[in-house]
């Protein structure tokens, strides 16, 4: 038994309100068994699952993330043109078609290769400051 009497709908109880954030008088509103399920809150009037007492949230402690390693862009880039020396440059024209690992000359972003082939008409290039989609294959 409580406070307020017996357990009943209609009848009154002490619960903890979410939005008020202390636990105050609530009239039950649907019970389950003999245990409170929803109940109304009699100062801001929300309704809300039965709660009892307040409730407290213990910090479990994590394990801290694995430090993650970037490289570059420029490092990146760096590395992938010192494997593609020999192979053949090609002004970037959008009427062209290209493939992957093609090296490209592009006139506002320079060196570039061609990391993916998209479906859709569009290439994946890596510049030395960054990764652009471009398009490739335009009236062919």
């Amino acid at each position: 038994m409580n406070l307020y009497g017996p357990k009943k709908v209609g009848g009154d109880i002490l619960a903890h309100c979410g939005k008020c954030k202390r636990e105050l008088a609530h009239v039950i509103m649907a019970m389950v068994g003999t245990k409170p399920a929803r109940v109304i809150c009699k100062t801001c009037k929300s309704e809300h699952n039965y709660r009892s007492g307040e409730r407290t949230v213990s910090k479990v402690p994590r394990e801290p993330r694995a430090t993650r390693t970037f490289v570059k862009n420029s490092e990146y880039w760096e590395q992938k043109m010192a494997t593609k020396k020999q192979a053949p440059m090609r002004a970037y024209k959008t009427q062209e078609l290209f493939k992957l690992g093609d090296v490209i000359s592009h006139s506002k972003f320079g060196l570039g290769i061609v990391e993916e082939v998209k479906t859709n008409g569009k290439i994946v290039v890596l510049f030395r400051d960054e990764e652009r989609v471009l398009v490739h294959g335009l009236g062919s």
